[in-house]
């Protein structure tokens, strides 16, 4: 009969041979994960140039003009009619709003837009009769 100190050697060697076995396994799983083919990574796009104020003022009064002939429409509407990208407009847009000459209505995709100045064509309110 062994006595307890050899026992727990054996024990003791037992536990260190499946622990570098784990460990070798473990070792190899790092180098078949690092020396697997990675993944392309997906690049930005680049950002867009600075446009100038000129363009974006340019811009601007186009699509008020726009807004004049064609009120109530939609920033995918005006942008087809003016033959520009709908984010192209966006600045614009918003330039125009501050500025108080357009007033928006909706949200998101659903905004309509309508004139505000001397220039809108405003349809005269019709009145109930009766009263």
């Amino acid at each position: 009969m062994k006595t307890i100190e050899a026992r727990i050697d054996d024990r003791v060697d037992e536990l260190l041979s499946s622990l570098n076995a784990l460990v070798g396994e473990l070792a190899l799983e790092a180098l078949a994960r690092r020396m697997a083919p990675r993944r392309a990574v997906k690049r930005r796009q680049p950002a867009q140039p600075r446009r100038e104020p000129e363009e974006v003022a340019v811009l601007a009064e186009e699509l008020y003009a726009q807004i004049c002939k064609h009120p109530g429409e939609t920033m995918v509407a005006l942008s087809q009619l003016m033959t520009v990208p709908a984010k192209a407009l966006s600045l614009p847009a918003g330039k125009l709003a501050k500025a108080g000459r357009i007033k928006k209505a909706g949200q998101r995709q659903f905004t309509r837009y309508f004139p505000v100045g001397q220039e809108a064509k405003r349809k005269p309110a019709s009145r109930r009769k009766g009263r």
